[in-house]
């Protein structure tokens, strides 16, 4: 079947997990301001093998290593001018791997789009010096879309989308290839039990400059419905705590009502202390996995903290290897 034939169908599709950790875990290169971008020129065979890996395990979509790999984020490495040749290689290699592992069922390509930017050297603070005006940013946006179409990516997958303002362009671009586009949203849960969109000054305030300046909070409400009336294929909600992950999927269900999708991180984040106290085990993060595709989600994997184990525990949980072939 085709992935809209998949969709319509109601099968149960299996997401990957972590990419740049397990390239990291693996040995590949990591840089302080592209994070694992560069792997894909200098470790080739590691993101490759990161893909095969997830599939082996059960994935029908494998995320390319394109998270950081805009060219202002890419300028703060110093990498801006390869930002065509690591976007491209990215897709050929989730493209690689799909052809060495599954050649007998269908597994699909995204090409990951975000609004990382470039870090100030060891923090997760933006480096001003590297911060586009704002048709730049959305220039950006549509030439690594374009890169990834026609490079041969199926899907284009938006993570980690907590606001309006940047969401929107990289929206747009994504909207413009005539790719299915798939929206993931984070978001913060706050110890009243409301939800925002993801707050990096809340939920990374360890590895912040000390002269980060917070944006400003939107709720996820305002955030979900300013997306979704700008189009899209499948929203969910990603990288977000386990503890978020559900309440802010069912503030999704109430205002979106096409296909669902859900990837979170693996850490159980308190909001009442404001920190993460540990992280899921791949059997619980397998049991959450279930409950959340029980109550209606369709497209489910992990984000940050997840590995190759996760997923397979996550499809042993759901006993869904093939279902989406």
């Amino acid at each position: 079947m085709s992935l809209n034939q998949t969709i319509s169908s109601g099968a149960t599709i299996v997401l990957d997990g972590a990419t740049g950790t397990e390239i990291e875990r693996l040995g590949g290169r990591m840089n302080d301001a592209a994070w694992c971008a560069e792997a894909n020129l200098t470790h080739p065979d590691i993101v490759r093998t990161v893909h095969e890996e997830y599939i082996r395990a059960g994935a029908d979509v494998i995320t390319a290593n394109t998270f950081a790999t805009c060219r202002h984020v890419l300028a703060g490495a110093g990498l801006d001018q390869q930002t065509e040749a690591i976007n491209q290689r990215a897709i050929e290699l989730a493209c690689e791997a799909r052809v060495n592992v599954a050649p007998g069922r269908p597994v699909w390509v995204a090409g990951s789009m975000s609004n990382m930017v470039a870090w100030i050297e060891g923090t997760v603070s933006p480096d001003p010096r590297y911060q586009p005006s704002r048709d730049e940013e959305a220039a950006n946006y549509r030439e690594v879309a374009t890169i990834f179409a026609e490079a041969g990516a199926d899907i284009l997958l938006l993570e980690m989308m907590s606001d309006i303002d940047h969401a929107s362009l990289c929206l747009e671009a994504a909207l413009a290839t005539g790719l299915p586009v798939w929206v993931g949203i984070s978001c913060s849960l706050l110890p009243d039990g409301s939800l925002i969109g993801w707050d990096i000054s809340r939920e990374e305030h360890s590895r912040l400059a000390d002269d980060h300046k917070p944006r400003t909070r939107l709720p996820l409400t305002e955030i979900i419905a300013g997306l979704t009336a700008m189009g899209g294929d499948v929203y969910g909600v990603m990288h977000s705590s386990m503890e978020a992950t559900g309440p802010g999927l069912k503030v999704l269900r109430e205002l979106w009502d096409g296909p669902i999708m859900a990837y979170p991180e693996t850490l159980l984040f308190d909001p009442a202390i404001d920190r993460s106290t540990e992280t899921a085990t791949p059997e619980e993060f397998g049991i959450a996995c279930r409950g959340w595709v029980d109550s209606g989600v369709q497209i489910i994997g992990g984000c940050c903290g997840t590995s190759i184990d996760h997923i397979r525990a996550m499809v042993a949980a759901l006993g869904v290897i093939g279902e989406a072939a």
